[in-house]
């Protein structure tokens, strides 16, 4: 009477386990996670490399000021030496903050901060060896610059030696 059902071809379906649920989930986070720090330390690395060649060429602006203040303050040492006598010479060159110069360089650069200036004080006289009060003794002047970069904060201080 009653006739069994013919067998239809049925794939089998898997039972989800319940320690495998959600797991690509948690393993794309995961990843997603070690993407986000690798990025943001190379970020990091980006910016401390701009931060680095920003000061290099600040410093380096500083420099080429104050190389300019020291040639030029050179000049002027040559120039003016019944001037430069009358100036009394730096205690402390290094710790020089520009005040009472001896000559500023105007208008140099617009991205300097400040003008660069220059200081000239005698130093001492120089006689050559085995001389006698005929031969004259000339005079040595210490030629102090000091310029900034374009953040008052760089600073470079160079000192030359001219005998006119």
């Amino acid at each position: 009477m009653f006739s069994k059902p013919a067998k239809l071809n049925t794939v089998p379906v898997a039972k989800s386990a319940g320690g495998q649920r959600g797991s690509a989930l948690i393993v794309s986070l995961v990843m997603l996670l070690l993407m986000t720090l690798v990025g943001v330390a190379s970020m990091q690395g980006t910016i401390l490399q701009e931060r680095m060649s920003g000061n290099l060429r600040d410093r380096e602006l500083a420099f080429e000021a104050t190389e300019t203040a020291l040639r030029v303050g050179e000049g002027w040492a040559v120039a003016n030496v019944p001037t430069a006598l009358a100036e009394s010479l730096l205690v402390s060159p290094d710790a020089w903050d520009g005040s009472d110069p001896s000559g500023t360089v105007a208008d140099l650069d617009d991205q300097l901060s400040a003008d660069p200036a220059f200081h000239v004080a005698w130093q001492g006289d120089v006689c050559p060896p085995g001389a006698d009060f005929r031969t004259p003794c000339r005079d040595i002047f210490a030629v102090t610059a000091r310029g900034q970069g374009g953040s008052d904060t760089t600073t470079v201080v160079l000192q030359s030696r001219v005998m006119p």
